[in-house]
């Protein structure tokens, strides 16, 4: 029995085939990169259910473009007989002008590929196989012979897989999806992990208190949130080069998993504050700050040596444990999901990111403010702006909704910030905050050297 295909890369295929609008040529899956594929294999041509299914299919095609998805039917009948069967009237049995091509896989291999291949009689089964733009099959069902599809539930489970969320029994285009993040609670196990309670939630991610059921410890459990447009994906792979850093100012990845179709990363549990809670307290020396400063510069140094990026450094991502240990989070995370609908919003109400915007108000270097990646050069701008904040309480840059903070990074001038705090610092100000990321010379290690000279500098290294 041929094994399941989801999540897994679909076969490649280069078949002839003929449409009603374009006439003959080839369907390669390369052609469907980018885009969804529905692959429709049907057993013969002027047979008695498969027109059904090909012109139900056909009725709809404006739907499914509109989702992004193209259409293409398999079966294991000449070309010949593809054409002619398109010169039939649907009302005779026929396709008419059917708006997506027929592939002949005359050899079967195809079908075989997929698992649908059934010899005798050397015809295809009934199946169904979405393809996401990447090529990983997302949905494969195979039905009997005599058993059509619906053209509706392919449109159902389609919507389903596009809507970025997680979809209930009877779901349907606007429906609304599961938020795990809300129903799990005390008790509920995800994967191996059993939840203990909430620590907090954000934009795009819920974290949890949790018991690792295999290891027998506790973990901080964040669960992503679905949302349309997101890439899990992408995400998890950034999180599991993050798991590769070791260093005691790192919080540490332990897992990264997505078994169960909820992604979820397993970290090490800090229960102290965040940083920005720390700094809103007012309680902070100038000593405990340069010695919490320079850990994280000597953490973001490795993270560096180690070609990983933050790409939103700030003090919302950096928590305090016993004994002023900083622990950085959430490398690679969240400056990929979530982007405000309101660019008036203002920068403490919501992170901020969109396609080629990444990165949180108030921290970002200005490169990143005009769509550029995120570069360790940004990362060493959010260092200093966190470094001024820490000696000063208050930010580098103001507040203020989103289009006015941009307008501040983009006309920073670093003379100005390294002017307000304690003259041993003023250079690291100055360069860290230079607007030019070329001319922004000063390095993550650098920073974590000059902190370490400073005087009265405290705090583990």
């Amino acid at each position: 029995m041929p094994e399941p295909m989801i999540g897994r890369p679909a076969p490649e295929f280069d078949l002839a085939s003929v449409s009603a609008d374009r006439g003959e040529g080839r369907s390669r899956s390369v052609d469907f990169r980018g885009r969804w594929l529905a692959l429709v294999f049907y057993p013969r041509d002027f047979s008695l259910v498969c027109p059904t299914e090909l012109t139900a299919l056909a009725d709809r095609i404006d739907e499914f473009e509109a989702i992004g998805c193209g259409v293409l039917g398999v079966s294991c009948d000449p070309l010949d007989s593809h054409r002619q069967w398109m010169r039939v009237d649907p009302t005779e049995g026929g396709l008419g002008r059917l708006p997506f091509p027929l592939a002949s896989d005359e050899d079967g291999r195809v079908s075989r590929a997929f698992g649908v291949y059934q010899d005798p009689p050397g015809v295809s089964l009934r199946g169904l196989f979405l393809i996401d733009p990447a090529g990983l099959v997302q949905y494969q069902v195979v039905h009997s012979m005599g058993v059509g599809r619906r053209a509706d539930e392919v449109l159902r489970v389609l919507g389903a897989l596009t809507s970025g969320g997680m979809c209930a029994s009877g779901w349907g285009p606007g429906d609304a999806t599961i938020d795990p993040t809300k129903i799990l609670g005390p008790g509920r196990v995800v994967a191996h992990y059993r939840i203990d309670r909430k620590l907090g939630s954000g934009t795009f991610a819920a974290v949890f208190l949790a018991r690792d059921e295999t290891l027998k410890r506790p973990v901080a459990l964040k669960v992503l949130r679905p949302r349309p447009g997101a890439r899990p994906r992408a995400l998890l792979d950034e999180a599991r080069a993050a798991a590769a850093l070791n260093h005691p100012n790192i919080c540490t990845v332990y897992a990264v998993d997505d078994s169960e179709g909820l992604p979820i990363i397993a970290m090490e549990y800090v229960a102290g504050p965040r940083l920005d809670h720390l700094i809103a307290s007012g309680g902070l020396t100038v000593g405990r700050s340069v010695g919490i400063a320079r850990q994280v510069a000597s953490g973001m140094a490795a993270a560096h040596e180690a070609g990983v990026v933050h790409g939103d450094l700030k003090p919302q991502n950096i928590l305090v444990d016993v004994g002023d240990l900083a622990k950085i989070v959430d490398f690679g995370l969240a400056h990929r999901v979530g982007a405000p609908d309101d660019p008036f919003e203002t920068i403490d109400s919501r992170d901020l990111s969109s396609a080629g915007i990444t990165g949180t108000p108030g921290y970002m270097a200005p490169e990143q403010t005009r769509g550029e990646p995120s570069s360790p050069a940004s990362d060493v701008f959010a260092m200093g702006s966190i470094l001024f904040e820490l000696l000063t309480g208050h930010r580098a840059i103001g507040a203020g909704n989103v289009l006015q903070v941009f307008e501040q990074i983009r006309n920073t001038r670093p003379r100005a910030p390294a002017e307000q705090v304690p003259a041993p610092f003023s250079p690291i100000i100055r360069g860290a905050l230079e607007p030019e990321p070329d001319r922004r010379a000063i390095t993550m290690r650098e920073i974590a050297d000059l902190l370490a000279d400073a005087p009265g500098s405290t705090g583990t290294r």
